[in-house]
């Protein structure tokens, strides 16, 4: 509940992208995606304090102070004063307070994301840890589905005036029922298993060690990497999520905007109605792909996802290139990126949480995940909005070279960081 929280709020954003501009900066989109942008450029450090909270206090805790963060930041939005309420001044006030509640809603999201990856992959049993990540990814999902739902159903019931003047602040709003829940529910639930019984241990051992240990012998290495091997998997993990990071905004999110700018004559409802139906399809294949990763390994699923971004994202481009019909956006942006985005987000997951050992995973993972989706994810559509003009399909080629450089990375290094269990199947 708390994953399908953080991605229906932060897909929202990006679904009402027009709305928000006309509120806050007169009509101009290149302020309100820089704002946008803005979240995913604090996430690397949210991961990394949280994670650094999580791994010395506990993931439970850690994970709370995260939510919290994200549901007051996401509520007051919808709060704000704006052009259309409160004139000039109250457009002004409303445009740097969105900034500072999207930079606080970054911060506790980039905790978030490593703290419910690590919770669910420390509790699991590790024979069903691939179906646990499924349903991991199935949460993400229903936050897309949630959001594009949403501005779907404004679209549809609410005038274009009524959406701009009061309609677009509703899905913040109405966000405390949910939020309410998440904090409830994460007030009840245990410390993981895998902190309690090794962390802990471990940092007694250390600490007896060290106060044992002769002057002139080294103390043994904490966490069982050093330095400079957690710096080597935290770069390769920050590689090996580029592809997924790519396809879900530039493939999955900004398609959608890419199509309405080349072709006007598409209304924006049915363009929303094709990414809902993107995003309820995408479930089912996370469970296909987390039964896919228990029956055969990690090792196997995950170079399968990533060889699905790389052959999918530019033939899907150039066939809309060629001809976006909403015949052809059902297929491609529909049913095809809809199928692929759904497979990637249960291996990635897994993938992030296995190179590292518990008592450095929560900040490593914190700082590898988001500093990927930062780069390759939320500043995707900046990248490929930069080189459009010189490259019409620069969001396929951005598409290929991510997936092609995640494959390659984890074949030359990531593959041999993984632990034995990694490549362990259901059968063995």
């Amino acid at each position: 509940l708390a994953n399908a929280f953080e991605w229906f709020e932060f897909a929202t954003f990006a679904y009402l992208v027009d709305p928000i501009s006309e509120n806050f900066s007169n009509g101009s989109h290149v302020v309100v995606w820089f704002i946008f942008s803005i979240a995913f450029l604090c996430r690397p450090i949210g991961g990394v304090l949280i994670g650094a909270l999580g791994d010395a206090m506990g993931r439970k805790p850690a994970f709370w102070v995260a939510s919290i963060t994200v549901v007051a930041s996401t509520v007051l939005q919808g709060a704000l004063p704006s052009y259309r309420a409160g004139g000039k001044e109250g457009g002004s006030v409303g445009l740097a307070l969105l900034l500072v509640l999207r930079v606080t809603q970054g911060l506790g999201i980039g905790g978030e994301l490593g703290s419910s990856v690590i919770y669910l992959t420390e509790t699991s049993p590790r024979r069903f840890v691939g179906m646990t990540m499924g349903w991991l990814s199935v949460s993400s999902g229903m936050g897309f589905l949630g959001a594009s739902f949403v501005a779907a159903l404004l679209n549809s019931v609410l005038t274009n005036d009524q959406i701009v003047t009061w309609g677009w602040r509703i899905p913040f709003l109405l966000a405390i029922f949910p939020g309410v829940i998440v904090l409830y529910l994460l007030s009840t639930i245990q410390e993981t298993p895998v902190f309690e019984n090794e962390v802990v241990a471990n940092r007694d051992n250390n600490n007896a060690a060290g106060e044992e240990a002769d002057a002139e012998q080294p103390v043994p290495r904490r966490n069982g990497i050093d330095a400079w091997d957690g710096f080597c998997r935290v770069a390769a993990l920050f590689c090996m999520l580029s592809g997924a990071a790519a396809f879900w905004y530039v493939g999955a999110v900004y398609v959608f905007d890419w199509v309405r700018d080349r072709d006007h004559s598409i209304e924006n409802k049915h363009v929303l109605w094709i990414a809902v139906f993107q995003n309820t399809l995408s479930m089912p294949f996370s469970l296909a792909a987390g039964y896919a990763t228990d029956r055969f390994g990690l090792k196997q699923a995950f170079p399968w996802a990533m060889s699905a971004c790389l052959l999918t994202g530019l033939p899907v481009y150039a066939l809309l290139y060629m001809n976006a019909t909403l015949a052809v956006m059902l297929i491609g942006p529909g049913i095809i990126f809809g199928v692929v985005s759904g497979v990637v987000g249960t291996t990635t997951s897994l993938l992030a949480s296995d190179l590292f050992p518990p008592a450095a995973r929560h900040r490593s993972v914190g700082l590898g995940y988001n500093l990927s989706i930062c780069m390759f994810g939320g500043l995707g559509p900046a990248w490929v909005e930069l080189a459009k003009s010189a490259l019409p399909l620069a969001p396929g080629y951005f598409l290929a070279l991510t997936a092609g450089m995640s494959l390659a990375v984890y074949y030359l290094y990531g593959e041999a960081m993984l632990p034995k269990e990694s490549s362990l199947s259901r059968s063995d």
